[in-house]
């Protein structure tokens, strides 16, 4: 039985990773700055913050691999966290690797963003491809998995829905394919488990950006309302955070923009996602 480290553990897609990872027999012991909310969901939960390289090193002893989702949220109900994904993405994941490589660990697998290559001009994104670089030159065996948005993204989409209202960045006509993060965490274990340097994930259906908004209202029995916003209302209001908080800015940058280009991975999965909408019904 192997043991691996999750970092990310008690994030939307790491709390699936776990279950996913100990359904197929591994071991799990999950890094936490509260390890006390993962008992029961995990063989073993160890104090631990990426920002904090001293509290690794133990977190790393004794693991056979290390599987990162860690990263500042994208949720923007938890902004008053003001670092930037360089801070956090980067230096965080960074401090990881090195923990990892001091404890003799030669596996890692990272979660990192699908068309991140060409978005590099975008902190976001930046900061996944500069770990991505740190990953690919340590040599250490290792995969990279770049998922398409995750479900749980859409969700302020259908609470708007909900409220009879919806909002389109730009044309609203570029595709893409969502993943729920159950699906996706199947795709990380396989991941994990195989030899690729690099693996996209995408969801089993395509939408253009207008239509998931419409199936959002469909979902929930409500009659389609599409507002057309400029991306450049986005990048003004970016500019304007930035100073103040750089994680919304980054935010509020990175939604303008990967808005406006199709991000469709090969498909992996059977959920959908009128039936996730469709859970904000009650």
């Amino acid at each position: 039985m192997q043991t691996v480290l999750v970092a990310g553990a008690s994030g939307r897609l790491g709390r699936h990773v776990t279950s996913e990872l100990r359904r197929r027999g591994f071991r799990v012991r999950a890094l936490s700055r509260n390890p006390a909310r993962l008992v029961g969901q995990v063989d073993e939960a160890v104090r631990g913050d990426l920002l904090d390289p001293a509290s690794l090193r133990a977190a790393c002893a004794g693991v056979d691999a290390v599987f990162s989702c860690a990263g500042a949220s994208m949720d923007l109900t938890t902004v008053r966290d003001r670092r930037g994904p360089l801070e956090v993405d980067w230096g965080g994941n960074r401090n990881l690797l090195a923990a990892a490589r001091a404890t003799g660990i030669n596996r890692f697998a990272y979660v990192s963003v699908f068309g991140g290559r060409a978005m590099r001009h975008l902190e976001y994104a930046d900061a996944h491809e500069r770990f991505v670089d740190e990953l690919a030159g340590s040599g250490m065996t290792h995969t990279v998995i770049r998922p398409t948005g995750f479900f749980s993204f859409f969700g302020e989409i259908a609470k708007m829905a909900k409220k009879g209202r919806g909002m389109v960045i730009g044309s609203g006509e570029a595709r893409t394919n969502p993943i729920h993060e159950a699906d996706l965490a199947a795709a990380c274990a396989e991941a994990l488990a195989g030899g690729a340097r690099e693996v996209s994930v995408g969801g089993p259906e395509t939408f253009t950006r207008a239509e998931i908004v419409r199936t959002a209202f469909r979902a929930l029995g409500r009659e389609p309302k599409l507002a057309h916003v400029p991306p450049g209302v986005f990048r003004g209001a970016a500019a304007v955070a930035r100073p103040f908080n750089r994680r919304l800015a980054a935010l509020l940058a990175f939604g303008a923009e990967v808005s406006l280009v199709d991000c469709v991975a090969p498909a992996h999965g059977t959920r959908r996602l009128e039936d996730h909408f469709r859970t904000f019904a009650g």
